[in-house]
């Protein structure tokens, strides 16, 4: 942190900053399974952790938000000449750099198993799943503390609000960037892959206060080694008996669904809430239509049937170009929860079973 956070006698002003908003995915959901000393110890050691790589890249840890954490990369608060392009841009990278660093530490973490005493390998708790989201523009800094005798300097403005938006549409072990952001990459010097096979793909999403789809860009920091990402999110299901609507499972085994039309889409992975269904061609937002499930396996295929869960209706959430594909968000319609609950319980026991059998 600066000094000047410290500082009452510094005034207000505006900055070109670089803002990250880090949240740690499922933290509510393991909050009342332990007690509160347990709970806030394993916190600070989460938050402390990440705060440190966020510091090590020139970042500042601006507050906690429960289970998560603003940041923002900004050049001395009280330096009176304006940002240059050049120091916005070395901000930008930076910020990225930390996140993406973050990411890989996160699932580092989440895949190393720790013995207790009882001889029993168990999982750390602190690696649930982390999303980030990220922005850059022109912030206003200054004292927020309500009370005269304290000083709170923080960050507020669109650009905060947005990254956080972005922070809340963020895929789990991703990081979600602003078109602002992203400009500024593209128009600096550096590599996209920043070295180290990061793999990016354009998103278009609903964002509160923005007309129409807004346009973000995802970062995947594991794009180099998608087998590591696969296996966190695998190991993150672990114990599941269902999964969330937050949270999908990847599609392991060979799903499919086939439209009246005769078109077929693969299932990339699906939740309580609807698929990922990946279409050679493109459908638009809001286009909603029928569809058949089917495995690879006759004998599922029948249990899908004589549940009656092999017919879905899908509305057209969101759509991604990846590479020469096109993924598309898919939400239930006219499909009830317990049914939707159901098959999601189902594809899990598909997933588990082709996993045993490999």
């Amino acid at each position: 942190m600066s000094d000047v956070q410290h500082s009452p006698n510094v005034s207000a002003c505006e900055l070109r900053a670089v803002v990250m908003f880090i949240d740690i995915e499922g933290f509510s959901r393991i909050v009342g399974k332990k007690d509160p000393e347990t709970i806030f110890a394993e916190l600070r050691s989460c938050l402390s952790r990440i705060s440190a790589i966020v510091e090590s890249h020139g970042g500042r840890v601006n507050k906690t938000l429960g289970n998560g954490l603003l940041c923002y990369f900004a050049a001395n608060e009280t330096q009176t000449a304006p940002q240059t392009d050049a120091q916005l841009s070395q901000l930008v990278e930076s910020a990225l750099r930390s996140a993406i660093a973050i990411q890989h530490d996160w699932v580092s973490e989440f895949l190393r198993s720790v013995p207790t005493q009882q001889g029993e390998t168990l999982k750390k708790w602190h690696a649930l799943p982390l999303r980030i989201g990220l922005n850059a523009g022109r912030v206003y800094w200054g004292n927020g503390s309500i009370d005269p005798s304290r000083s709170e300097y923080t960050v507020v403005g669109e650009t905060v609000n947005l990254a956080k938006r972005l922070e809340g549409s963020a895929d789990i072990f991703k990081v979600l960037v602003s078109p602002a952001a992203k400009a500024i990459l593209d128009e600096s010097s550096l590599p996209l892959d920043f070295g180290l096979g990061v793999v990016w793909g354009r998103r278009f999403l609903q964002i509160k206060h923005q007309t129409g789809l807004f346009e973000a860009w995802e970062c995947n920091p594991f794009g180099s080694d998608p087998e590591l990402l696969k296996a966190a999110l695998r190991l993150m299901r672990t114990g599941n008996k269902r999964a969330s609507s937050r949270v999908p499972w990847l599609c392991d085994v060979p799903l499919q669904v086939t439209l009246k039309s005769g078109i077929v889409a693969r299932v990339v992975d699906f939740s309580e809430a609807g698929f990922c269904l990946e279409f050679e061609n493109p459908y638009t937002r809001k286009e909603q239509f029928e569809a058949t499930l089917s495995t690879g396996r006759a004998d599922w295929n029948k249990v899908l049937a004589l549940k009656g869960l092999s017919q879905v209706g899908c509305d057209v959430r969101w759509v991604e170009k990846v590479g020469e594909k096109h993924w598309h968000g898919i939400a239930f319609v006219g499909f009830p929860q317990e049914q939707a609950r159901a098959l999601s319980d189902l594809l899990i026991q598909f997933n588990n079973r082709s996993h045993e059998e490999i």
